[in-house]
């Protein structure tokens, strides 16, 4: 049984972010979180693809500090080039590194009349079972917020 846990972990490790991943339920999250968020992750040779299920808010509002975490598909290119995505209204531009353990993301967007900025930080466990995505977002109408979200991996 032992050995079975051990390669299970090390199949873990191994796919780095790739994989399903849901909201922790034993950790804390901001109260605006998203309900029922899951990300199925991809990656591959053209960069890393995000596709993202969720429980739509009662008001239908997404706070703009979720800009892009909550939106169905999202492709990020980490060959140093700016990926543009459409997200509802707004269009994004981003930029993905990965090093090891880490993908960090610049991004910028226009909602309404305001630039809005952000940067996420995903990084992975040591055992490759939990995901934190840290998120930081500003606007140029002084909008500014952060949030800090725990996953595992399914």
């Amino acid at each position: 049984m032992f050995s079975v846990f051990a390669v299970s972990a090390v199949n873990a490790k191994d796919e780095g972010f790739a994989g399903r991943w849901v909201l922790d339920r034993g950790s804390e999250r901001p109260g605006d979180a998203p309900n029922n968020l899951e990300q199925r992750i991809k990656q591959d040779n053209s960069g890393v693809t995000i596709e993202t299920t969720f429980k739509e808010p009662d008001n239908g509002v997404v706070p703009l500090l979720y800009l892009g975490v909550m939106t169905t598909r999202l492709h990020l290119s980490t060959n140093g080039e700016v990926q543009q995505n459409q997200i509802g209204p707004f269009q994004m531009g981003s930029k993905t590194t990965i090093s090891g353990n880490q993908m960090e993301t610049e991004w910028t967007a226009m909602a309404k009349d305001d630039q809005v900025q952000g940067h996420w930080t995903h990084t992975l466990s040591s055992d490759g079972r939990h995901m934190t995505l840290a998120i930081k977002e500003s606007s140029t109408q002084g909008h500014q917020g952060e949030a800090t979200l725990h996953f595992v991996r399914k």
